[in-house]
């Protein structure tokens, strides 16, 4: 199994608009996705800059997906260069299990 992560940050002012977004846009697009076994998404309570909000968008997938990540992460990153453009920064991550 695989996850995918993707620390996401965006600028106390548009918070609620991007919680907003990443329950009622992003994760149901993703959970779309035929390759996706799980989404989760959590907020980040530590480690926080006093500027920005964060955020981690979970994903599990089968290690013979794994090339379909490409198909996340376009997807996150236009919408949120689309609808938050300069008021977020996110951080992919990969993670396989033992």
């Amino acid at each position: 199994m695989i996850q995918y992560n993707l620390s996401l940050f965006f600028e106390n002012s548009v918070e609620e608009k991007a919680i907003l977004a990443l329950r009622k846009i992003i994760v149901p697009e993703i959970e779309k996705q035929s390759f996706i076994s799980r989404v989760y998404l959590f907020e980040i309570t530590s480690h926080q800059e006093p500027d920005s909000k964060g955020f981690s968008l979970q994903c599990w997938i089968e290690p013979e997906f794994e090339k379909q990540l490409e198909i996340i992460e376009a997807l996150v990153s236009g919408f949120l260069l689309e609808e938050f453009p300069n008021q977020h920064v996110y951080f992919p991550s990969q993670l396989k299990k033992l």
